[in-house]
């Protein structure tokens, strides 16, 4: 059963009751239910319960006698395993008794079990014939807990898929497993596969020699057509930081696109030495590169080789760049979809030249249309870029159109031309809907949160007279925060308010960040007013992607010679075991993707549900489709840019109301009070969007070397530490003669910190000139 039943609605004075859950609740974990209840003028005895069908028996959530007026308690409990299988449909039961109070209701959620994550770490990516395959497996829930019970079976395979070893029930050292396989010495070549747990991990097994250099073309990201000249850069570096001597061949070359065999394909080629740092620059007339005849693509193509002097080895790189005609890009920041009358409209504009850089101390129009008044403001960027802007939505209706703006360039367009444009971004607002022009509107927080810093969240209100009713009374305001599927946080905030009075005001709620609410969480705020209707508002968090356990690995010098002594200081988490690992950095060039690194570990998260109900816990629509035919001339109240033709319809898009933001968190509702708005039936014209792409160019997630919190140490012998350089693109080379041997795994150790939190580890450096990269993630 779905639905609700009740005796007395939340207007009449009778009390109200606000039961949220998530839509999925997840086993083996913890599961929170929010349980609001106000304005009750009598004692009741408030029952939640999970019942689960023919299967197991239901269990009970919260069981009491409330006394008094107004109650607010957040259970919390184990969730079942589901029954047969991944998921289980089970049904929360609200019910509310008391001597003239009588409210029931259900809703659908899902029981689903979670598998643990699972990531495989290998101390390189490539190996010779008869070197050992170092590897790790550490499996972490959601919470990224590490999980200690035994594994089952991993297996390596080689590259025809044959099963070549296997590991079975082994015990994890707190969460992590440790393992090893030799290479015979003439294993197949090619990849190579590590099974456990559900994933997979390649590594090669490859004939090579560690290179002697690197090379490094830097190219602009982006040229515009307005753009006269290019700075291209070839750099050559040693393993160990050193600059390399020698003779520079480049290119730069656009193709054709065109069919045309008047079109052919356009190069500049330079030649040159590098100089005493190893590089070789040089500036490119762009005019004969970046014509405007659109028979040509729009991407610049760079080659470069360098070949050093005396040795003859040479090394190939390249590189690409874009060529765009669209140059200053306008988008938007921090703006929501819909509107709230009376609440104040806040976001951003950002105006970004073609290579991304922001553009300073530039004018910026907005225009805002609304019915059939338009409105143009003008705004200077700042230092980033940016104008922020606040409007007035004090006498807007319907839908409401934004479109930033920079300027027009004069060069008027001619067939077979590229061009020269500005590029605009445009919003269409949506009014939020409320019976009685009451909101909530909680401010954005831009950029990415850092963990273990509280927010301030800035929340503005509405209140409409008429939503007061009489008498003295306050208001009490919830916010719900959740994260990875589940209620992370449950905030409280009351407000007093005079007698009979409107109100319009801000105020200010304090939220912890933490590493369960990375790398995303919205916050869901709502009140009940005493005619029974809610005001409500949500909001997304960004959060950087932060762990637990904060490390630190530093060696007790920055350079060392061949053979000597040094400490290795382990910083960590009280009785955490940190998995150390440095390799020569010549092995992190060959397949630099292949690195564990913060992004890795987040990639372990299942899919949470976002924007709607999984599935199986839909409910259906509140206000079901009527075909009529159309009789409605008018196609602009259907929003901005709609093109009308004839055809059958029944109502416009849904009108935002409180329930559809409980919805697009993922948490299911049970409540006597107002959250949807009454349906309305009307013939009207079916509509095709022709709206054009929204530019969302928001802020992109940073990714690091090593697990963040994990120290990452550059440490050479017999040399400065350099700073980490880009990491060219595959070329061919010429095979260098055989290199002596070392040792390009130094460090690979389970280090445990004890209770104290640190630890020195005495270790010998290798008797070779290079740069180590160690770097070690901890449990």
């Amino acid at each position: 059963m779905q639905g609700a039943r009740a005796s007395n609605p939340a207007a009449g004075g009778g009390g109200h009751y606000v039961v949220v859950s998530p839509a999925e609740l997840y086993h083996p974990h913890t599961g929170t239910v929010s349980v609001h209840l106000g304005d009750l003028n009598e004692t009741v005895r408030v029952s939640v319960r999970l019942e689960r069908g023919d299967g197991p028996s239901a269990i009970t959530l919260l069981e009491r006698e409330v006394r008094e007026p107004r109650l607010h308690e957040n259970v919390r409990f184990q969730v079942p395993a589901p029954s047969g299988g991944q998921q289980e449909v089970a049904e929360l039961h609200v019910s509310i008794r008391g001597d003239a109070l009588q409210f029931s209701e259900r809703k659908k959620v899902l029981l689903r079990a979670l598998q643990p994550g699972t990531f495989v770490q290998t101390d390189k990516a490539v190996y010779k014939p008869g070197q050992t395959v170092k590897f790790r497996i550490v499996s972490l829930d959601k919470d990224f807990v590490p999980i200690t019970r035994k594994q089952g079976v991993s297996v390596c395979q080689d590259p025809s898929g044959n099963r070549i070893a296997q590991w079975r029930d082994v015990t994890p050292q707190q969460g992590i497993v440790d393992l090893s396989l030799p290479l015979s010495a003439e294993p197949a070549l090619g990849t190579y596969a590590i099974e456990a747990q559900g994933t997979r991990h390649s590594f090669s097994v490859e004939e090579y020699v560690l290179p002697k250099f690197e090379v490094t073309l830097e190219l602009p990201p982006v040229m515009t057509v307005l753009d006269e000249m290019l700075l291209l850069r070839v750099c050559g570096r040693d393993t160990y930081g050193k600059p390399v001597l020698g003779r520079v061949q480049a290119s730069l070359c656009r193709k054709e696109i065109s069919e045309d065999p008047w079109y052919g394909v356009l190069c500049t080629e330079l030649t040159g030495q590098t100089d005493s740092n190893g590089c070789f620059s040089r500036e490119v007339e762009m005019a004969r590169l970046v014509p405007t005849d659109s028979g040509y693509g729009m991407i610049l193509q760079a080659k470069a080789s360098l070949v050093e002097d005396g040795t003859g080895v040479q090394f190939n790189t390249t590189k690409h760049c874009n060529i765009m005609s669209k140059i200053p890009m306008v988008t938007f920041e921090d703006t929501d979809a819909t509107y709230k009358a009376g609440i104040p409209y806040t976001g951003k504009m950002l105006l970004k030249a073609a290579g991304g850089s922001a553009l300073k101390n530039e004018k910026l129009q907005l225009f805002v249309s609304s019915g059939d008044e338009n409105k143009n403001q003008t705004f200077l960027t700042d230092e980033s870029g940016r104008a922020s802007f606040e409007l007035d939505t004090s006498g807007w209706t319907g839908w409401v159109t934004l479109r930033g703006h920079f300027k027009q360039v004069n060069d008027s367009a001619e067939h077979d031309r590229v061009s020269p444009s500005y590029w605009d971004d445009e919003r269409y607002l949506k009014p939020f809907y409320s019976k009685s022009q009451s909101f909530l509107k909680i401010r954005w927080l831009g950029g990415r949160l850092p963990c273990d810093q509280a927010q301030q969240l800035q929340v503005d209100y509405v209140i409409a007279r008429e939503a007061l009713g009489n008498g003295s009374r306050s208001l009490e305001f919830i916010f719900l925060v959740v994260a990875k599927g589940a209620i992370a946080r449950i905030l409280h905030k009351g407000l007093d308010l005079r007698e009979g009075a409107g109100l319009k005001g801000s105020f200010s709620v304090e939220l912890p960040i933490g590493v369960d609410l990375a790398p995303a969480a919205k916050v869901l705020g709502y009140t009940v007013l005493p005619n029974g209707e809610m005001a409500a508002d949500s909001v997304w968090l960004h959060v950087a992607k932060c762990l637990p356990n904060k490390v630190k690995l530093a060696f007790s010098q920055d350079r060392a010679l061949p053979g000597s002594e040094l400490q290795l200081r382990v910083q960590a988490a009280p009785g955490s075991l940190c998995a150390v690992r440095a390799v020569d950095q010549s092995v992190l060039l060959r397949k630099p993707e292949a690195e564990l690194s913060v992004d890795t570990v987040y990639n372990l998260l299942p899919d949470f549900p976002r924007g709607d109900y999984p599935n199986a816990v839909r409910e259906p629509e509140s206000c079901p489709p009527v075909t009529a035919p159309l009789l409605v001339a008018h196609c602009r109240a259907l929003g901005p840019r709609w093109r009308c033709r004839r055809g059958t319809s029944s109502w416009t898009p849904p009108q935002p109301d409180a329930y559809s933001l409980f919805k697009h968190a993922a948490l299911k509702i049970l409540t006597n009070t107002n959250t949807k708005k009454p349906c309305e039936r009307k013939r009207s014209l079916t509509r095709r969007a022709v709206l054009p792409s929204a530019v969302w160019r928001g802020p992109a997630l940073s990714s690091a070397d090593m697990i963040p919190g994990a120290a990452h140490v550059d440490s050479a012998a017999g040399t400065p530490v350099s700073n980490a350089r880009p990491v060219p693109e595959p070329g061919t080379q010429e095979e260098p003669a055989p290199r002596p041997y070392f040792p390009e795994t130094w460090l690979w150790d389970l280090v445990p910190v004890g209770e104290g939190g640190s630890r020195d580890v005495p270790v010998s450096v290798p008797d070779t000139i290079t740069e180590w990269k160690a770097g070690m993630f901890c449990t």
